[in-house]
């Protein structure tokens, strides 16, 4: 036998196992089936909203405005 005939037959043994240990472990491998786990539910207080005096609808917080500086000669007295 030579080398080159040798090193293929060694490869394509090496793949038979390997494709024999995949569909072995495909056949082995339990089926996942979902588990039905009773939980108590208890219910949480829910967060109350309640609307601020200051909210005013559509205003957005998108910095547009004009700033006041204020500067130490622009202190009224």
């Amino acid at each position: 036998m030579s080398r080159n005939v040798s090193i293929v037959v060694v490869i394509l043994v090496l793949v038979v196992i390997a494709g024999y240990l995949v569909w072995l472990r495909s056949r082995v491998e339990p089926t996942v089936s979902p588990e039905l786990e009773q939980t108590q539910v208890t219910p949480t207080p829910a967060p109350s909203l309640i609307a601020s005096p200051s909210a005013t609808p559509g205003s957005e917080a998108t910095g547009a405005g004009r700033q006041r500086i204020s500067t130490p000669g622009a202190v009224t007295r």
